[in-house]
């Protein structure tokens, strides 16, 4: 069918290139005319008999590999290009029938004027072969017998015309030679892109609408890669096509159309078939996908996926499918089952709108028992009186019995905003019951920090103002200061606090009974013995120190301290090395004021 009806379109060119090359060889537009007649016709219709034959086998062989939808454009483009020539025909008939029956010359003349002038004006590409042929029958009527001034006339008209003709001849095959350039232009390019069809698969982009169902997900890779591949088939077919429309509707000669559509043959033998092979493919596996999809929840037994789920998937589906190069049969069948399964899905859907309508009653019964529960709880926790625990304890056999009921989710909601209306009140009184504790815990804290304070004054003030008392005074305010702090409810920490600060007047106190005893004047064995006893007074108070200093490192060495006490460790262990380092040299100053004194006792005995 395609064959036969490029066939018909190509002899409807050969006559027109019959016409343009007849035209080509008329020279005598200015001259008289003399009897003579063109053979030009003859040779241009063998030629065009000889192309004609040959372009018969070439269309014969493309037609192997043109689509069903490249033919029916064909067609249509050519009925509508043979519609005007087909009216044109007609008119050149009705001319030629009112010129034979007329017998005057000079109108005879003036008709087939009259008709070369409308053969070149009419829309679109002049009619060169009806205007020949009327050129041809004028040439014998200006011989006649007519008048010198009307023969002048016609001629000159007769003149033009054969020069505009010229004239739109050569703009005709000035356009022709373009488009003739432009499609060959267009043929290499789709040549190339043909020859590098993997590159262009590389590089093509599949739609945004390409929008993949969960259903699909094992297979989306396959989907997408012929799919790619079927968007640049889709593309070059595309060109193919829109090309010999093209080349159908194009004025040009017909060895060279013949060559341009075996050079779009060759390119359709490896477009289609591939194009064919792919869309098989991608739409079986897309038909088995639908098909499976189908068996898995719509099948005997109820889904376990939700209507909302399924029907997004269905329509997830069938917008793939619109995407998807897909061929006239899988499509149909996959749109008729899945809009089967829609329907199904709007049944279920009334289905379950009844059920809940029904539910809806059960629901609304069983949210006024509960609600009355949760009244009768609210007017137990507003008592002043009331425990919180048992308030507490109200509210959770309220949430279970919630749970233990049938409720819908509008009652579920209400009763929840209900029992927190209920709880808040519980949490009022909790937080304002914490707020007193923790007020009268502020209070507790700041009366211990102004006794600690007093403590820490008491002490500080005993060992700056510890020149001013005697031995025994001194004794007896340490005494009385480590006493009160033995019976006060500070913490072990603070009470170490001020049992750290009140350790000096130890040393004061050894310092100030050192001091009588070297200011006494007695022989020197008696003060060789004073000496003696200060000086193990100082090492067990040396020993004593470092026990102390003992303790203190082991305390701040310990990992579960805070900073703070951290802190205060290591100022204890640097103050009881500072004692240390006062006991070391009280010690080297006794033992040297006892060596001083042995030697000088030793001095006197010689």
């Amino acid at each position: 069918m395609c064959s036969q009806y490029l066939k018909n379109s190509y002899q409807v060119t050969v006559m027109n290139e019959s016409e343009n090359m007849s035209l080509k060889e008329e020279s005598q537009e200015n001259q008289f005319p003399a009897s003579h007649h063109d053979s030009s016709f003859n040779q241009e219709d063998l030629e065009s008999d000889h192309d004609n034959s040959a372009l018969q086998l070439s269309e014969e062989e493309m037609d192997k590999n043109m689509s069903d939808e490249s033919v029916e454009g064909d067609e249509e483009a050519s009925q509508k290009k043979r519609e005007p020539k087909e009216a044109h025909t007609a008119q050149f008939e009705a001319f030629l029938k009112s010129f034979q029956e007329q017998t005057d010359p000079d109108l005879k003349l003036q008709l087939a004027i009259d008709f070369m002038e409308d053969a070149l004006a009419q829309g679109g590409t002049p009619h060169f072969r009806s205007f020949w042929e009327a050129r041809r029958l004028c040439l014998p009527l200006f011989k006649e017998n007519i008048s010198a001034a009307l023969r002048s006339q016609l001629w000159n008209r007769y003149s033009e015309l054969s020069k505009e003709a010229r004239r739109l001849k050569e703009i005709l095959d000035e356009q022709s030679a373009f488009a003739v350039e432009q499609i060959e232009i267009a043929i290499q390019a789709l040549e190339n892109d043909i020859q590098q069809f993997d590159e262009q698969v590389e590089k093509a982009a599949l739609s945004d609408d390409l929008v993949f169902p969960q259903v699909l997900r094992e297979h989306r890779q396959f989907y997408q890669d012929l799919q790619k591949q079927l968007n640049v088939l889709n593309v070059q077919a595309s060109r193919i096509n829109a090309l010999r429309k093209e080349l159908l509707k194009t004025e040009m000669r017909v060895r060279q159309k013949n060559k341009f559509f075996q050079r779009l043959s060759a390119a359709g033998d490896s477009v289609f078939p591939k194009r064919k092979d792919l869309i098989k493919q991608i739409s079986q596996q897309f038909v088995e996908d639908v098909n499976q999809f189908i068996k898995t929840h719509f099948g005997q037994g109820d889904s376990q996926e939700s209507l909302f789920v399924l029907r997004e998937e269905i329509k997830a589906l069938q917008g793939l499918a619109k995407v998807l190069t897909l061929n006239t049969n899988s499509f149909t069948q996959t749109r008729t089952r899945l809009s089967e399964c829609w329907d199904k899905i709007k049944i279920e859907e009334k289905e379950r709108k009844k059920e809940r309508a029904q539910q809806k009653v059960v629901f609304k019964q069983n949210a006024d028992v509960v609600r009355e529960q949760i009244q009768t709880a609210k007017e137990f926790v507003e008592k002043e009186d009331s425990s919180l625990s048992e308030s507490q304890k109200k509210l959770e056999e309220i949430v279970t019995l919630m749970r233990r009921t049938e409720l819908g989710r509008d009652e579920l909601k209400f009763l929840r905003d209900e029992l927190s209306g209920v709880r808040k009140i519980i949490q009022d009184r909790v937080k304002a019951e914490e707020d007193a504790r923790h007020q009268q815990e502020q209070e507790r804290n700041r009366q211990k920090k102004e006794k600690y304070n007093s403590f820490r004054e008491m002490a500080e003030n005993l060992v700056r103002q510890a020149d001013s008392y005697d031995v025994e005074q001194l004794m007896a305010e340490r005494d009385q200061v480590l006493s009160q702090l033995q019976e006060s409810t500070l913490t072990k920490n603070e009470k170490l606090e001020i049992e750290r600060l009140l350790k000096p007047l130890k040393d004061i106190i050894t310092d100030k009974s050192e001091k009588a005893l070297l200011a006494l004047s007695e022989d020197d064995r008696h003060a060789l013995q004073q000496l003696q006893d200060i000086l193990s007074q100082r090492k067990e108070r040396r020993q004593e120190i470092k026990k102390q200093l003992e303790i203190y490192r082991k305390a701040a060495g310990s990992s579960s301290l805070d900073f703070e006490k951290a802190m205060s460790f290591t100022a204890q262990i640097n103050e009881e090395k500072e004692r240390l380092e006062k006991a070391n040299q009280g010690i080297i100053e006794i033992e040297r004021k006892i060596t001083d004194l042995q030697s000088k006792m030793k001095g006197g005995r010689s």
